[in-house]
């Protein structure tokens, strides 16, 4: 007959052996506490958004969706023919007009030839034989205007010259003149006695008066016309430095009405180049092309409209999480993380090993749902995200928008200390005065 009492007795020693095993397997087993955050994989760098300022008419668009385009890369153009235009007949007038700068300086300064001016140096390849002509046409024009300046002062030269020849030869005849006097003054000197006693005939004496008083005459007007040779010498002379002076002013002149206009028609070049090269739409960053909106060439683009959007490459990948606020008091910046992703579809892939760099001051509100969260970002550095590979050895291309599994250990535990939280908690609150 089966003894109850035994049959109690073993049932007790097997439940208190289950119940020590337990206790032992709960004290030394590891549970660790850790917070999970769901979270959706970012770049560090902004979606760059390409727009248009002033809008158009597409002319042609030369990338599709998802493609990868470098910095600077032509991505659409829009129609340009009235710029164009434009902006060729404003830079034929520059050039034009910086030549004849370049000639009107070569002028102030005396120089032979016109030299190139500095802007020459950043024209485009269609404008150089444009310059060339302008220089040659300047080149002549400095030429012809020295030629003239040379030949009015020769002639002046030879003026000033001539009436200085004829001065001294109009000074030769005034010395003559005085000495001829000196002589028919001594004959009327020597003569008069005589003639008073009518040795000499009245008539002698009479011719002799007549030829001095012609002498005197003859005399004078060489005078004058010395004083009249010697002016225009100086005439002459002054004449040639007032041609000068007039070149110089009208050379300044021209070169202020020059300086007046470039101040006018550059700024009007550069705006009109400025606005042909934004019909020019080139990539901002080196990426992918996002959210392209446009598609059909002669379509109208409004001013300020999106076209596409870029996405960096070669950025550090983030992870945007949102944090429960049960969870949010046990976290800090710096801590470590583990990182899954489950869009991959592969269990062979490992944990990541990542670090929570930034967590949100506040909480936030789901305005669909109405819950509170916290908003965070965990890095992976690029070594943990090159272990991510299938089964060939090639990496995962990661995009932005992946979903991610985020676990972040809090402390270290025991299942025993799992078991019991719960009851020293509750222990804990029963001992507090309210």
């Amino acid at each position: 007959m089966a003894d109850p009492g035994r049959d109690i007795r073993t049932g007790g020693i097997v439940a208190v052996l289950f119940f020590v095993l337990f206790l032992g397997w709960a004290a030394f087993v590891r549970l660790d506490a850790a917070a999970y955050a769901p979270g959706t994989l970012v770049v560090s760098g902004q979606r760059q958004t390409v727009q248009h300022r002033d809008g158009g008419v597409l002319r042609q668009i030369l990338v599709r969706e998802g493609q990868r385009v470098a910095k600077g890369q032509l991505l659409a153009s829009l129609a340009a023919a009235d710029v164009v235009a434009q902006e060729r007949a404003l830079s034929a007038q520059a050039i034009r007009l910086l030549a004849q700068r370049a000639r009107l300086e070569a002028e102030q300064l005396g120089a032979t030839t016109v030299a190139a001016p500095a802007e020459y140096a950043t024209l485009i390849p269609e404008d150089r034989d444009a310059a060339r002509l302008a220089l040659r046409l300047q080149q002549t024009e400095l030429d012809a205007r020295r030629a003239t300046l040379t030949a009015q002062r020769q002639a002046l030269g030879q003026r000033a010259a001539q009436s200085g020849e004829q001065g001294r030869g109009y000074g030769t005849q005034v010395v003559s003149a005085r000495e001829q006097l000196r002589l028919i003054d001594a004959q009327l000197a020597a003569l008069r006695p005589v003639a008073e006693k009518g040795f000499v005939s009245q008539t002698r004496l009479r011719e002799l008066e007549r030829q001095r008083a012609e002498m005197i005459g003859q005399q004078g007007q060489y005078a004058a016309s010395v004083a009249q040779t010697r002016e225009a010498a100086r005439e002459s002379r002054y004449q040639v430095l007032e041609a000068e002076r007039t070149f110089r002013e009208r050379t300044a002149a021209d070169l202020r009405e020059v300086e007046t206009s470039l101040g006018e028609i550059l700024p009007k070049l550069a705006a009109a180049r400025d606005q042909l090269a934004r019909t020019e739409i080139r990539a901002p960053v080196t990426g992918a092309v996002v959210g392209l909106s446009v598609f059909t060439p002669g379509g109208v683009i409004a001013p300020g409209q999106t076209l596409m959007d870029i996405v960096p490459e070669r950025t550090q990948l983030l992870i945007q999480v949102r944090i429960s606020p049960d969870d949010a008091d046990d976290l800090a910046v710096g801590q470590a993380t583990r990182v899954k992703f489950p869009g991959l579809h592969d269990r062979a892939l490992p944990d990541l090993d990542a670090r929570l760099t930034r967590l949100s001051a506040d909480a936030l509100t789901d305005e669909k749902t109405g819950q509170s969260f916290f908003t965070g970002e965990v890095t992976v550095p690029p070594a943990q995200l090159a272990r991510l590979k299938d089964g060939t050895g090639k990496p995962y291309g990661l995009r932005p928008g992946m979903p991610a599994e985020v676990l972040v250990p809090l402390r270290r535990r025991t299942a025993l200390d799992y078991a019991l939280e719960p009851l020293v908690g509750a222990f804990w609150s029963s001992f507090r005065e309210h």
